[in-house]
């Protein structure tokens, strides 16, 4: 099995080796360490910080992260649960996407706006807003 350092994971995801050790303080990872003390990240790992990101980047707050990932350890006997936070995870996205695409509507209408008013102002009406 392939194994990972700290800086090879942080280039990964584009974030600082600080950052996967407040991860793994918080407990949402747990890297594996050398006898010599270095942290070594197996494929498992790097899929849990994956999901974990997924997560976070989609609004999920970090205690339900953590929830999260509480549960994956306590195993089967949690996967009702697990589901559950997904599902309302998704609502929630869904919820965020449905109000990003209203305003990418406003958004497009001003763009729209603005270049009819460019394209007036270019062909010599000099009005003002």
């Amino acid at each position: 099995m392939e194994k990972y350092s700290i800086s090879q994971v942080a280039e990964k995801f584009g974030l600082e080796p600080h950052t996967l050790r407040f991860y793994e303080k918080e407990g949402i990872v747990s890297p594996g360490r050398t006898p010599s003390g270095i942290r070594t990240y197996t494929e498992e790992d790097v899929s849990q910080l994956e999901t974990a990101l997924c997560l976070k980047s989609t609004g999920m707050p970090l205690k339900e992260i953590k929830r999260y990932f509480q549960l994956v350890q306590e195993g089967d006997a949690t996967l009702d649960q697990r589901l559950e936070i997904f599902t309302s995870h998704r609502e929630r996205v869904i919820e965020g996407i449905a109000v990003m695409e209203k305003y990418l509507q406003k958004i497009d209408h001003k763009i729209s706006w603005y270049q009819g008013f460019v394209a007036k102002k270019k062909g010599g009406n000099q009005e003002n807003i």
